[in-house]
């Protein structure tokens, strides 16, 4: 485990450069016939893409290199149970969850069944009132539960673990689709049937899909059973599945997914998608965001960075604080005008959470603090908006580096206290494990290694704690909770300056876990200008100079820099290339994610490798 100082826990993290790797004379060929960039060559290289094939794949990725809807366990059931309902016209609901994730995949599903003429209701649960998953007292109230006779429910991004609550469903009638991307628990599911590309002897080719890529490959599913049932031999059109991928590419990337090949297809074409801003909903979003320029148009393209950080907020908000179903009828609308209130709507929200979200992760640091050091996982409860907690527990890891759950304080109908957790860890810690084997002393969990929620009695609050940090130790004998900044490349600001981001970089997105953004080194850039800005002058904005060229920077909560700036004009700092869009105008700009200086008064070692161990930092 890493020392970690209480009193500024930011300042943990290590620089680890990665070895440069010779391009093969495949890619060298292909770096000539593409024009691209040697950063972006020695960037394919790293990754691994070496091999024509690999590389065009990585490049240029096509739907067409799909595995197949029937690779994946339970297609068959499910794309026949739901087939033969829109044949019958059986009242269809989708239950949904309340995160991007799932508010996208129910959005999805429900386009495709208005494009095959079925109007399919949903419901997505309010975090505060009902919390995650299945609930059996609201799926008995719902319009659709009314219905005499046959009825079919399909799960978005939740249910694997809803065995009771499925149990419950199917007494009043329905026949049940579990979609999810979980971890399944052990034990049976009776649903009648369950894509999860998780689930044991499932044969799909990756098994990291997101809630809304299952829910897609149900649709696909579905139009592949209709075709054979000769379903489109009348008047009904068959729907394009492709005009879906907008809706994968904002969950896949808000639910942040490793982007290996598969994925990489779906986000790819989704955004393909999202640019072409054919839906009322993501356009609303893109002129909020301040995407559009004047004329309406995307300036430049849209990058990974700006679903991550503008638009999938927006839409989490919804759940956060207020009613999801906000989310789904804003990315369902057909009415230019209607989508514009309801993202306006998402905005405002979006800064409510902001300010109570920071206003949590104060206290909790602080709290953090008065924190055994021996704890292997912080733990804590309050009295905290569970609104937040999920994005407090993810900064609270940023920052000191090892798992985190904190729980908001709630009371049931018989005025006890329950306890609603999220929890977010770090590599090489799978927390579903953990929670797994402390599964007698919690209400209901689900979630993966690196995230989970979960909810429990106050009076089982001591035990868990010591029963949970017992089950982390075990995990974390061999890991190393020093936080690193992962580095690609050393190229000074003057080379990214000749180097057309907006073009290569765009070759290389979709960004996110399994292809990272790209994280560059400058020895010998200097920094001509500095200064705070923002709230309590927490960031600073930078001018960089290197060769006569020069680079705005700008540096996020690094604001306690400014005064060692003054001392040393000319630090290593680690960077990645940032889009910014100012009165119709992009530029590129360094995001500062580092900075390290050389101890001064000592004996000059023999290279800057050396001085990056012994550098007094403040990352971050």
């Amino acid at each position: 485990m890493s020392i970690i100082d209480k009193k500024n826990p930011s300042c943990t993290a290590l620089w680890k450069v990665l070895p440069l790797i010779e391009p093969s004379p495949e890619l060298q060929q292909i770096a000539i016939e593409k024009k691209l960039h040697a950063i972006t060559v020695k960037l394919l290289a790293q990754r691994g893409y070496q091999k024509r094939k690999d590389i065009e794949d990585f490049l240029d990725p096509r739907l067409v290199d799909l595995p197949h809807p029937s690779d994946m366990k339970g297609m068959k059931e499910a794309a026949y149970i739901a087939s033969q309902a829109v044949i019958s016209k059986t009242p269809i609901l989708i239950w949904g969850d309340y995160d991007v994730d799932g508010t996208t995949g129910t959005a999805l599903l429900v386009t495709f069944f208005r494009a095959l003429g079925i109007e399919a209701q949903y419901i997505i649960p309010n975090r505060m009132d009902h919390g995650y998953g299945l609930h059996t007292e609201l799926l008995s109230s719902s319009k659709t539960t009314e219905i005499a006779g046959k009825k079919l429910l399909i799960t978005v991004d939740c249910g694997i673990s809803a065995q009771e609550e499925i149990l419950s469903a199917q007494n009043m009638g329905y026949q049940v689709i579990v979609t999810d991307h979980h971890e399944p628990p052990q034990g049976l599911c009776t649903a009648e049937a369950i894509l999860n590309p998780k689930q044991t002897s499932c044969k799909f080719p990756t098994d990291e899909l997101a809630g809304v890529g299952v829910a897609f490959y149900l649709a696909c599913g579905i139009r592949q059973s209709l075709r054979e049932a000769g379903f489109f031999k009348g008047k009904q059109v068959e729907p394009d599945v492709r005009s879906l991928l907008d809706l994968v590419a904002l969950g896949t990337i808000a639910d942040m997914v490793p982007l290996g090949r598969v994925n990489r297809i779906l986000v790819k074409e989704g955004v393909r998608r999202i640019e072409q801003h054919a839906r009322p909903g993501t356009m609303a979003m893109l002129t909020l965001c301040g995407l559009l320029d004047s004329k309406k148009q995307i300036n430049g393209n849209i990058r990974t960075e700006d679903i991550g950080f503008l638009l999938a907020p927006m839409i989490n908000a919804a759940g956060r604080l207020a009613d999801a179903g906000l989310a789904v009828q804003l990315l369902l609308s057909e009415d230019t005008r209607e989508a514009m209130v309801l993202a306006q709507n998402l905005l405002d929200l979006n800064s409510r959470r902001k300010s109570i979200g920071q206003e949590v992760y104060t206290r909790a640091l602080a709290m953090y603090s008065q924190h055994e050091s021996s704890s292997s996982c912080f733990i804590l409860s309050g009295e905290f908006h569970s609104g937040v907690i999920g994005i407090v527990a993810s900064r609270l890891v940023e920052a000191i580096g090892t798992p985190v759950i904190l729980f908001s304080e709630e009371k049931n109908s018989e005025g006890q206290v329950i306890l609603k957790g999220s929890g977010r860890s770090v590599p090489g810690v799978d927390l579903h494990a953990a929670l797994e084997q402390c599964s007698e002393l919690l209400v209901r969990y689900g979630g993966h290694a690196m995230a989970a929620g979960l909810t429990i009695n106050m009076n089982e609050l001591a035990m868990f704690c010591k029963k949970m940090n017992k089950e982390i130790n075990k995990q974390i004998y061999d890991t190393d909770f020093t936080r690193l900044l992962q580095v690609d490349l050393e190229a000074e600001i003057d080379e990214l300056v000749s180097m057309d981001c907006g073009v290569q970089l765009q070759l290389l997105e979709p960004f996110g876990p399994g292809n990272s953004s790209p994280v560059f080194i400058a020895k010998k850039t200097k920094m001509i200008d500095a200064k705070t800005m923002g709230a309590e002058n927490l960031h600073l904005k930078l001018t960089l100079e290197r060769n006569g060229r020069k680079w705005k920077g700008v540096a996020f909560k690094m604001g306690a820099h400014l005064e060692h700036l003054q001392q040393d004009a000319n630090p290593m700092i680690a960077y990645s290339p940032m889009a910014n869009r100012f009165r119709d105008k992009l530029t590129w700009e360094a995001k500062v994610l580092g900075i390290q200086y050389q101890i001064k008064k000592r004996e000059e070692p023999e290279n800057r490798e050396e001085i990056a161990k012994e550098e007094h930092s403040i990352p971050y």
